[in-house]
Protein backbone atom coordinates (compact mmCIF):
# COMPACT_ATOMS: atom_id res chain seq x y z
CA UNK A 1 0.00 0.00 0.00
CA UNK A 2 1.15 3.54 -0.66
CA UNK A 3 2.01 5.41 2.51
CA UNK A 4 -0.09 8.35 1.35
CA UNK A 5 -3.02 6.03 0.68
CA UNK A 6 -2.95 4.53 4.16
CA UNK A 7 -2.82 8.03 5.63
CA UNK A 8 -5.80 9.17 3.55
CA UNK A 9 -7.71 6.06 4.67
CA UNK A 10 -7.16 6.97 8.33
CA UNK A 11 -8.17 10.58 7.77
CA UNK A 12 -11.36 9.72 5.90
CA UNK A 13 -12.30 6.70 8.02
CA UNK A 14 -10.61 7.03 11.43
CA UNK A 15 -10.29 3.60 13.07
CA UNK A 16 -7.74 1.83 15.24
CA UNK A 17 -7.33 -0.79 12.48
CA UNK A 18 -6.49 1.95 9.99
CA UNK A 19 -3.87 3.34 12.36
CA UNK A 20 -2.38 -0.15 12.68
CA UNK A 21 -1.86 -0.27 8.90
CA UNK A 22 -0.44 3.26 8.81
CA UNK A 23 1.99 2.43 11.60
CA UNK A 24 3.17 -0.67 9.71
CA UNK A 25 3.67 1.38 6.55
CA UNK A 26 5.66 3.99 8.47
CA UNK A 27 7.85 1.32 10.03
CA UNK A 28 8.49 -0.32 6.66
CA UNK A 29 9.33 3.06 5.16
CA UNK A 30 12.04 3.55 7.77
CA UNK A 31 10.46 6.43 9.68
CA UNK A 32 12.94 7.51 12.42
CA UNK A 33 12.07 6.38 15.94
CA UNK A 34 12.37 9.98 17.17
CA UNK A 35 9.71 11.29 14.74
CA UNK A 36 6.84 13.12 16.49
CA UNK A 37 4.30 11.13 14.51
CA UNK A 38 4.76 8.03 16.69
CA UNK A 39 3.41 9.67 19.84
CA UNK A 40 0.47 11.13 17.90
CA UNK A 41 -0.41 7.72 16.45
CA UNK A 42 -0.19 5.98 19.83
CA UNK A 43 -2.39 8.52 21.59
CA UNK A 44 -4.85 8.72 18.70
CA UNK A 45 -5.27 4.92 18.69
CA UNK A 46 -5.91 4.96 22.42
CA UNK A 47 -8.41 7.78 21.92
CA UNK A 48 -10.38 5.86 19.29
CA UNK A 49 -10.26 2.64 21.34
CA UNK A 50 -11.58 4.41 24.43
CA UNK A 51 -14.43 6.02 22.53
CA UNK A 52 -15.49 2.86 20.69
CA UNK A 53 -15.49 0.78 23.87
CA UNK A 54 -17.54 3.31 25.84
CA UNK A 55 -20.20 4.21 23.28
CA UNK A 56 -23.02 2.31 21.65
CA UNK A 57 -22.36 1.39 18.02
CA UNK A 58 -24.93 3.95 16.87
CA UNK A 59 -23.35 6.84 18.79
CA UNK A 60 -19.83 5.81 17.78
CA UNK A 61 -20.82 5.66 14.10
CA UNK A 62 -22.28 9.16 14.46
CA UNK A 63 -19.07 10.41 16.05
CA UNK A 64 -16.87 8.74 13.43
CA UNK A 65 -18.86 10.38 10.64
CA UNK A 66 -18.13 13.80 12.13
CA UNK A 67 -14.43 13.00 12.38
CA UNK A 68 -14.28 12.53 8.61
CA UNK A 69 -11.77 15.17 7.58
CA UNK A 70 -12.44 14.17 3.97
CA UNK A 71 -15.70 16.09 4.19
CA UNK A 72 -13.70 19.30 3.69
CA UNK A 73 -13.23 17.98 0.10
CA UNK A 74 -10.72 15.74 -1.59
CA UNK A 75 -8.87 18.71 -3.07
CA UNK A 76 -8.14 20.15 0.37
CA UNK A 77 -7.09 16.74 1.66
CA UNK A 78 -4.63 16.33 -1.21
CA UNK A 79 -3.19 19.79 -0.52
CA UNK A 80 -2.93 18.87 3.16
CA UNK A 81 -0.53 16.10 2.16
CA UNK A 82 1.72 18.33 0.07
CA UNK A 83 4.95 19.07 1.99
CA UNK A 84 5.10 22.65 0.68
CA UNK A 85 1.57 23.81 1.53
CA UNK A 86 0.27 21.14 3.88
CA UNK A 87 1.41 22.67 7.14
CA UNK A 88 0.09 26.15 6.41
CA UNK A 89 -3.23 24.70 5.28
CA UNK A 90 -3.44 22.62 8.45
CA UNK A 91 -2.89 25.74 10.53
CA UNK A 92 -5.63 27.53 8.60
CA UNK A 93 -8.05 24.65 9.22
CA UNK A 94 -7.13 24.65 12.89
CA UNK A 95 -7.84 28.34 13.41
CA UNK A 96 -10.98 28.50 11.28
CA UNK A 97 -12.94 25.43 10.24
CA UNK A 98 -12.59 23.58 13.53
CA UNK A 99 -14.29 26.16 15.71
CA UNK A 100 -17.09 26.65 13.19
CA UNK A 101 -17.69 22.91 12.84
CA UNK A 102 -17.69 22.44 16.59
CA UNK A 103 -20.37 25.05 17.07
CA UNK A 104 -22.61 23.25 14.56
CA UNK A 105 -22.04 19.97 16.37
CA UNK A 106 -22.79 21.58 19.72
CA UNK A 107 -26.45 21.94 18.83
CA UNK A 108 -26.95 18.18 19.10
CA UNK A 109 -27.85 16.27 22.25
CA UNK A 110 -26.27 13.02 23.39
CA UNK A 111 -26.52 10.39 26.11
CA UNK A 112 -25.62 12.01 29.44
CA UNK A 113 -24.59 8.74 31.09
CA UNK A 114 -21.88 8.24 28.48
CA UNK A 115 -20.73 11.81 28.90
CA UNK A 116 -20.17 11.35 32.62
CA UNK A 117 -18.19 8.16 32.07
CA UNK A 118 -15.81 9.56 29.45
CA UNK A 119 -15.37 13.12 30.76
CA UNK A 120 -12.17 12.38 32.69
CA UNK A 121 -10.58 10.68 29.70
CA UNK A 122 -11.47 13.66 27.48
CA UNK A 123 -9.68 15.99 29.89
CA UNK A 124 -6.55 13.84 30.04
CA UNK A 125 -6.43 13.66 26.24
CA UNK A 126 -6.82 17.44 26.03
CA UNK A 127 -3.86 17.73 28.45
CA UNK A 128 -1.66 15.85 25.95
CA UNK A 129 -3.00 17.65 22.88
CA UNK A 130 -2.52 21.15 24.30
CA UNK A 131 1.25 20.68 24.54
CA UNK A 132 1.45 18.78 21.25
CA UNK A 133 -0.46 21.47 19.36
CA UNK A 134 1.67 24.13 21.09
CA UNK A 135 4.87 22.53 19.79
CA UNK A 136 3.38 22.09 16.33
CA UNK A 137 2.19 25.71 16.16
CA UNK A 138 5.59 26.91 17.38
CA UNK A 139 7.27 25.03 14.52
CA UNK A 140 4.84 26.35 11.95
CA UNK A 141 4.69 30.00 13.08
CA UNK A 142 7.86 30.70 15.08
CA UNK A 143 7.28 34.44 14.60
CA UNK A 144 4.11 34.28 16.71
CA UNK A 145 4.78 35.35 20.28
CA UNK A 146 4.35 32.81 23.05
CA UNK A 147 1.71 35.02 24.65
CA UNK A 148 -0.36 35.15 21.44
CA UNK A 149 0.05 31.41 20.88
CA UNK A 150 -1.19 30.78 24.39
CA UNK A 151 -4.17 33.07 23.87
CA UNK A 152 -5.21 31.24 20.72
CA UNK A 153 -4.80 27.78 22.22
CA UNK A 154 -6.54 28.78 25.44
CA UNK A 155 -9.51 30.00 23.41
CA UNK A 156 -9.65 26.71 21.53
CA UNK A 157 -9.22 24.41 24.52
CA UNK A 158 -11.60 26.43 26.67
CA UNK A 159 -14.32 24.49 24.85
CA UNK A 160 -13.06 21.31 26.50
CA UNK A 161 -13.57 22.84 29.94
CA UNK A 162 -16.89 24.46 29.13
CA UNK A 163 -19.70 22.49 30.89
CA UNK A 164 -22.21 23.83 28.37
CA UNK A 165 -20.50 22.03 25.46
CA UNK A 166 -21.56 18.39 25.31
CA UNK A 167 -18.91 15.70 25.63
CA UNK A 168 -19.34 14.25 22.16
CA UNK A 169 -18.62 17.69 20.69
CA UNK A 170 -15.48 17.85 22.80
CA UNK A 171 -14.50 14.43 21.43
CA UNK A 172 -15.06 15.73 17.89
CA UNK A 173 -12.74 18.67 18.57
CA UNK A 174 -10.00 16.44 20.01
CA UNK A 175 -10.40 13.95 17.17
CA UNK A 176 -9.98 16.68 14.56
CA UNK A 177 -6.90 17.97 16.34
CA UNK A 178 -5.45 14.45 16.24
CA UNK A 179 -6.19 14.26 12.51
CA UNK A 180 -4.55 17.60 11.74
CA UNK A 181 -1.47 16.70 13.77
CA UNK A 182 -1.31 13.28 12.11
CA UNK A 183 -1.57 14.78 8.63
CA UNK A 184 1.03 17.45 9.34
CA UNK A 185 3.51 15.06 10.97
CA UNK A 186 3.02 12.61 8.10
CA UNK A 187 3.84 15.42 5.65
CA UNK A 188 7.16 15.80 7.44
CA UNK A 189 7.85 12.05 7.15
CA UNK A 190 6.85 11.81 3.47
CA UNK A 191 9.01 14.82 2.60
CA UNK A 192 12.05 13.20 4.23
CA UNK A 193 11.63 9.76 2.68
CA UNK A 194 13.04 8.88 -0.69
CA UNK A 195 10.47 8.21 -3.45
CA UNK A 196 11.23 4.47 -3.26
CA UNK A 197 10.51 4.34 0.47
CA UNK A 198 7.44 6.55 0.34
CA UNK A 199 5.85 4.07 -2.07
CA UNK A 200 5.22 0.82 -0.21
CA UNK A 201 3.83 -2.24 -1.95
CA UNK A 202 0.88 -4.00 -0.31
Amino acid sequence: MFLRESLITVLTDPTADGLWTLRADLLEAGTPQCARIWEVIDRYRDFLDQLSSSMTSRHYSDLASRLDIGSVSGVILERLLEPQSGRELALSLLTGALSEGLMVAATRQHVKAWEQGIATYIKSTAWFLYEEVWRWADEMKPDLSAAERRRQLDNLFELVHNPEVDTVCKAVLLGLLFQLLLASRACDVIAQLSPAKAKIDS
